[in-house]
């Protein structure tokens, strides 16, 4: 079991306090490890969201992610894998607020029978999306690196997609509420409280595969070293 913070954790704008504060409850609130080949980074990518309340420790983290990155290529890594609370982004790796149009209403779960919600208020999905700046920071070092998927949450509801270069943005819905973006393209699951299974098959070595030598990620390319298949298991009442 490896535990990750999100914004309910650490808070929308992390402090030294609020993430001291997790990891003495938790422990480290960024960390990596190794599985059958694959090499696993866990983030605290709230600070993307919004740095401004703990800018050394983003700084910090940075460094570290592309050191990770770099230290998984220079020992081969088949594949590599990235996890964060936040979606890096929804829909598309260039979107912006102005691009996102979406409302996921608020839940029937907090409807007051004596004071009813307004159908048309919710979350807009640009509160769900990373600020391309930072985003930009993070996904360059991806692309650069190869990275092959990036797991999340946040967002309340299952949606895939995939950067040009061929990283998959998988955002899976929760075990709590669950919300319904009216911005959100059809998906081939379903919507709803659940767990994600992911599956791993790895490629046996084969000699001239680019990426089974260091340093050699070919350009707009994941690492080949595997493949990965998934899908969206809904929990039963």
């Amino acid at each position: 079991l490896i535990l990750q913070c999100g914004n309910h954790d650490v808070g929308n704008r992390p402090t030294p306090t609020s993430i001291q504060r997790y990891k003495d409850a938790f422990g480290d609130e960024y960390l990596a490890f190794w599985v059958n080949g694959t090499y696993n980074i866990v983030l605290n990518n709230v600070l993307f969201v919004d740095p401004s309340g703990a800018r050394e420790i983003f700084d910090k983290q940075l460094v570290w992610l592309e050191d990770r990155l770099k230290y998984a290529q220079e020992h081969d890594a088949k594949m590599i894998f990235v996890f964060g609370h936040h979606p890096w982004f929804l829909y598309d790796e260039n979107e912006t607020p102005e691009d996102l149009h979406g409302l996921s209403p608020y839940p029937e779960e907090w409807q007051d029978p004596s004071h009813p919600i307004d159908k048309d208020t919710g979350f807009f999905d640009a509160y769900f999306s990373i600020p391309k700046g930072y985003r930009d920071l993070a996904l360059a070092l991806f692309k650069k690196y190869g990275v092959n998927a990036s797991f999340c949450g946040h967002f309340h509801q299952n949606v895939i997609s995939k950067t040009k270069w061929g990283m998959d943005n998988i955002i899976t819905a929760p075990l709590s509420v669950v919300f319904e973006s009216s911005g959100k393209p059809q998906q081939h699951e379903e919507n709803g409280r659940g767990i994600r299974i992911v599956n791993v098959e790895l490629r046996p070595e084969q000699g001239g595969d680019l990426n089974a030598s260091r340093g050699r990620i070919p350009s707009k390319q994941v690492r080949s070293g595997g493949t990965i298949s998934h899908y969206f298991l809904p929990l039963q009442s």
